[in-house]
């Protein structure tokens, strides 16, 4: 379990990262949502998060609620703008991967104060603080080129 006191000091491309993603709260829940003007789902706010750093690599996108594979989203990260970290505070900007049940896969920024993502039950891109009760199966951070 991540508490907020463990967030790290955010590096300049994460800060971006973290502040596009809080300017989507508030955008409605849309499976497949790529667009913040009609809806995104977890993997869209990470790619309308990570467009702010110029990385416009396509997204996973032929996927169910509880369909995502890991393999397909280790295959995105496998890229050198990307660090994969393993058991390690994130910093504000890392991009997380939950599993918050039996096969499902959700994706989310951190921010200052907990985490950025598409809520669908909600129906919307919220912020939920710390701790998340959600196990963490991937860690990211985008390092640049």
């Amino acid at each position: 379990m991540i508490c907020s006191r463990d967030i790290l000091v955010p590096d300049e491309p994460g800060k971006a990262i973290a502040r596009r993603a809080t300017e989507l709260v508030g955008t409605p829940f849309r499976l497949h949502g790529r667009n913040y003007e009609s809806g995104l789902d977890c993997v869209g706010v990470l790619a309308e998060a990570l467009a702010c750093t110029g990385c416009t690599f396509e997204l996973p996108g032929s996927y169910t609620l509880r369909g995502l594979e890991l393999g397909k989203v280790s295959a995105f990260f496998d890229r050198p703008c990307f660090c994969a970290l393993a058991k390690q505070n994130p910093a504000v900007g890392d991009l997380l991967l939950f599993r918050p049940a039996e096969r499902q896969l959700h994706f989310a920024v951190v921010v200052t104060h907990g985490i950025i993502h598409a809520h669908a039950g909600l129906r919307r891109v919220v912020l939920t603080p710390y701790p998340v009760p959600w196990p963490v199966i991937g860690h990211w951070r985008y390092i640049g080129d």
